[in-house]
C-alpha cells in the first residue's frame, strides 16, 4: 500500500470513528434531555408538604419505581445531576418520612419512621458532600463521619429491637415486634410446641425452648436472642441524643456551609469538620 493510499484510509478511519463519537454524544445528550423532563417534576415538591402533595409525590415516586429496568437504563443523568437530584429527594423523605407509608406493604402502618427519617437525612447530606468542590480527601473524611453515623442509627436500632424482643409475652402464640430500621429477623426458630389440654388451657412441656431470634443488620452483622436466657441489652448510644445530634448536623450542614467549607484553607477545612463531628 502505497503513502498516499495509506494516508486516505487512515483519514477515513479518522472521519468515521470522529462520526460515530459525534453520534453517540448527541444521543447521550438527547438522552440526558429526555431524562431531565421526566425527572423535572420531582423539583416542584419541597420542604414539609401538605397530605395532598405527599399523596400526589408518592403516586409520582410509584410511577417511577414501576418502570422496567430495560427501560429505566434509558434514562441517566450525569453524574453531578444525579447526585443532585438523590438529594433533593432524600431530603424530601427526610421532611415527609411517612411517605413511606403510602402504598408500601414493606412498611405496615405501625412503622416507626424517625430511623428512617435520619438515615434519608444522612443520605442528603452525603450526596450533597460528594457534589462539594472541595479536596477528595476532605469529601472523603465528612462521608466516613456521616456513614459512621448511620451505622450507629443501625447499630440503635437494633439494640432498641433486642429490648423489644425480651420484653414480648411467651405464650402460644408469641409476636415479634413490627419492621425495624435496617434488620431482618429470622423469626421464631428451634420452639418447642405449647400443650392445648381439654379445657382449652395451655402449658409449655417441661424442659422446653421457647426458641431463638437472629437478626442480621443491613451491614451483614448477625445477632442471636435466646429467649430462654436473653442477655441484658445496654444501648450503646441513647437515641434521643443519637435522633438530636444527626438532627443538628442536617440543619447545620446546609448548601452555603458545605460551600463555605469548600473555601476554607485545608488547615480550617480540618478543624471545622472536627468541630461538625466532635465524638466520631
Amino acid at each position: 500500500m502505497n503513502k498516499k493510499r495509506l494516508y486516505y484510509t487512515i483519514l477515513s478511519a479518522v472521519i468515521i470513528i470522529g462520526i460515530g463519537v459525534f453520534y453517540v454524544h448527541t444521543q447521550r445528550q438527547k438522552n440526558f434531555a429526555k431524562t431531565r423532563e421526566v425527572f423535572a417534576p420531582i423539583y416542584t415538591y419541597s420542604g414539609e408538604l401538605t397530605p395532598e402533595q405527599q399523596k400526589e409525590y408518592a403516586n409520582l415516586a410509584e410511577s417511577f419505581m414501576n418502570v422496567s429496568p430495560d427501560v429505566a437504563k434509558k434514562y441517566r443523568l450525569p453524574q453531578r445531576e444525579q447526585l443532585a437530584l438523590e438529594a433533593h429527594t432524600m431530603t424530601l423523605y427526610r421532611d415527609n418520612p411517612e411517605m413511606l407509608l403510602m402504598g408500601q406493604e414493606s412498611f405496615p402502618a405501625d412503622t416507626d419512621v424517625k430511623p428512617y427519617q435520619r438515615h434519608f437525612g444522612l443520605l442528603a447530606l452525603i450526596a450533597k458532600t460528594k457534589l462539594a468542590d472541595m479536596p477528595a480527601g476532605s469529601r472523603k473524611l465528612m462521608i466516613q463521619h456521616l456513614e459512621s453515623l448511620n451505622k450507629s442509627l443501625v447499630k440503635n436500632s437494633v439494640e432498641t429491637y433486642i429490648e423489644k424482643i425480651t420484653d414480648i409475652p411467651l405464650g402460644p402464640n408469641p409476636k415479634l415486634p413490627p419492621h425495624a430500621f435496617g434488620i431482618q429477623t429470622s423469626g421464631i426458630i428451634g420452639a418447642d410446641q405449647w400443650i392445648m389440654e381439654a379445657d382449652g388451657s395451655f402449658h409449655f412441656p417441661e424442659g422446653g425452648k421457647h426458641g431463638v431470634v437472629h437478626i442480621t443488620d443491613v451491614y451483614g452483622k448477625e445477632y442471636t436472642v435466646d429467649l430462654d436466657s436473653p442477655a441484658d441489652t445496654e444501648m450503646t448510644e441513647v437515641t434521643t441524643e443519637l435522633y438530636s445530634k444527626i438532627d443538628h448536623l442536617f440543619e447545620k450542614l446546609t448548601d452555603e456551609e458545605i460551600q463555605r467549607l469548600s473555601t476554607l484553607s485545608k488547615t480550617e477545612r480540618t478543624e471545622a469538620i472536627e468541630k461538625l463531628f466532635p465524638s466520631l
